[in-house]
Parts: structure tokens; sequence; C-alpha cells
């Protein structure tokens, strides 16, 4: 397991459903916990579970009006819901390319 912290900066005031919404964010899996500092929202989650993308999304869905406070690697969904495989290499000499 990998905990990591992601910093989402919230938009907009939130309101008591936000406040609802967000609960019902803290049980779903991969995530493990969240906070606030100011208007910055801060969620603990397990990279082996899920991405940094997936967690935005997931915060998204929710209601918030979020974005992310440094731009999100590629590899998985980004800020536009967008999937991008870039994580396995094409080329080069990894064994997946290699011809047997």
């Amino acid at each position: 397991m990998t905990f990591l912290k992601t910093r989402f900066k919230v938009k907009r005031e939130l309101t008591t459903l936000d406040y609802e919404n967000l609960a019902k964010l803290a049980t779903v899996y991969g995530i493990r916990g969240l906070d606030f500092e100011g208007q910055d929202l801060i969620v603990e989650y397990d990279a082996s579970r899920m991405h940094e993308a997936e967690v935005l999304a997931k915060v998204r869905c929710g209601g918030i009006d979020a974005e992310p406070s440094k731009p999100i690697p590629e590899g998985a969904f980004d800020q536009t819901g967008q999937f991008g495989d870039f994580a396995w290499p094409t080329t080069g000499l990894s064994p997946a390319n290699q011809k047997s």
C-alpha cells in the first residue's frame, strides 16, 4: 500500500449538501481521509488502488468544483476526463517490445 496526499483548490464556498457528499466520498474504496486547509481540500488515498486523477473525478462527481493544485501526471484520467495509458513503454528495451 502506498498512501499519498493530494491537494485540490475548491472554487466556491461549500454548502451543507457538499459536506454530505464529501462524507460519502470518505467511504470510497482507496480514499483514506479528507481534510481542509483554508480553501484547499486535502485527500489522503491509497495510490496502489487509484490514481490521483480518479480521486479528482470522485470529488467532482460529488458536486465539488475543484481543481488540482499542480498538473496531474499522465497515465490515467486527466482533468478533462480523457484516459491515456502512458504508463507502459511502447519503445525501447522493455521485454514487452521484444519479438520472440
